[in-house]
């Protein structure tokens, strides 16, 4: 459009030879299209069609040395150069196209003060375009630098996140492996005091057993007692499992959900390993806490089943009541926990919403009986 307009004026109203108008001003549109892969290379090719323009235009016909097409074609380069932050080209661009414009004014004028007004024009209108240009590249960077800044901190949170929730898991499994271990120190120290007419080699391979456990027991916590903060005890009560499921489920009733816990009778009596039950334990408080905490009042159906070869643990909620508006903080990150502590045991978990307006945390951890 400038090409079309700066071309024409150009020729018909300053005078200048139509096939050096047409090639001046195309070399000052094509500059502007340049400057955005070579910003150097497109402002001297503007600047030299400004200045063949300002050159071969008639002084008397109108506005010199910058026609109204050149101030404005330059002007959205500097612009565009403000924009991509390319402020100090931009700012030699400008000083650069006074000068050199001056002095053609100077050259051809004879001194008059003619064209004195028309450069102050050309400079105070270009100035704006690229403060302008300026300001607007400067409030895309600092965008740029905020939306950077957002994506690494997030990024970050994200892996604290995970290596606190790992630590967690860690000190709770230590706690189980610390127990079962302890366990078998006792049994196979007190071996030979339980069992009458142990042989020799028995009661030596009793006591290789008992040492070995002591020793991994003080290995592992050695390894382990590090991911304990400064005044965290040892935690001696025993680890949750399915039993504490019920009680779970009360404390939700008590907060005004209709909760609804089926556990297979099997899965019941059958002795799961501390990590598995615990676990189970934690998945199904997670997702008795969410719904607490996001849609309380609504129904919430929980189970516990045996699916071979494994467990699929489900806590299913329907939408909350009408009316209700959640104001529990969405950013939360205990789904995070729940798949790590899933994927210690090589399980894995969906969660998401449902038609109707309820939500579903569904776990499947394998595990086999006697293994």
């Amino acid at each position: 459009m400038l090409y079309a307009v700066g071309a024409p004026v150009s020729a018909a109203v300053h005078d200048v030879p139509v096939d050096l108008a047409l090639s001046a001003v195309l070399l000052q549109c094509a500059g502007l299209v340049v400057v955005l892969w070579r910003p150097g290379t497109g402002t001297v090719a503007a600047l030299t069609g400004v200045v063949l323009v300002a050159v071969s235009a008639d002084p008397d016909a109108g506005p010199w040395p910058w026609t109204v097409p050149s101030l404005l074609t330059f002007g959205a380069l500097l612009a565009v150069l403000g924009v991509r932050r390319e402020g100090r080209l931009a700012l030699t661009a400008w000083i650069g196209s006074i000068a050199v414009t001056g002095v053609v004014a100077l050259l051809l004028a004879g001194g008059d003060d003619g064209p004195g007004t028309n450069l102050v024009v050309y400079a105070s209108n270009s100035a704006l375009l690229l403060g302008g240009g300026v300001a607007v590249g400067a409030r895309r960077r600092v965008r740029e630098e905020l939306a950077r800044s957002r994506r690494d901190t997030e990024a970050e949170q994200a892996r604290r996140v995970i290596v606190e929730e790992r630590n967690r898991i860690a000190r709770e499994l230590h706690d189980v492996v610390a127990h079962s271990m302890s366990v078998i120190g006792v049994q196979a120290t007190t071996a030979q005091y339980r069992i009458p007419g142990l042989s020799a080699e028995a009661r030596a391979e009793f006591d290789d057993i008992a040492a070995q456990s002591r020793t991994a027991l003080a290995e592992m916590r050695t390894l382990l007692g590090v991911l304990r903060s400064s005044g965290d005890g040892a935690e001696l009560a025993p680890q949750a499992g399915l039993d504490g499921l019920d009680d779970l489920a009360d404390g939700a009733r008590r907060a005004g959900c209709a909760v609804s816990l089926h556990v297979d009778p099997p899965l019941r009596r059958t002795p799961l390993p501390a990590s598995v039950g615990l676990v189970v334990h934690r998945i199904v408080q997670e997702g008795l806490a969410n719904v607490v905490r996001h849609a309380t009042g609504a129904a919430v159906a929980v189970s516990v089943l045996r699916a071979d070869p494994g467990i699929v643990v489900e806590v299913r909620n329907d939408a909350p009541p009408p009316g209700f508006v959640s104001t529990a903080d969405p950013g939360g990150h205990g789904l995070v926990g729940v798949r790590e502590r899933a994927a210690l045991l090589g399980g894995t978990v969906e969660s998401g919403p449902v038609a109707g307006g309820g939500y579903v945390l569904r776990a499947a951890l394998p595990w086999e009986a006697g293994a």
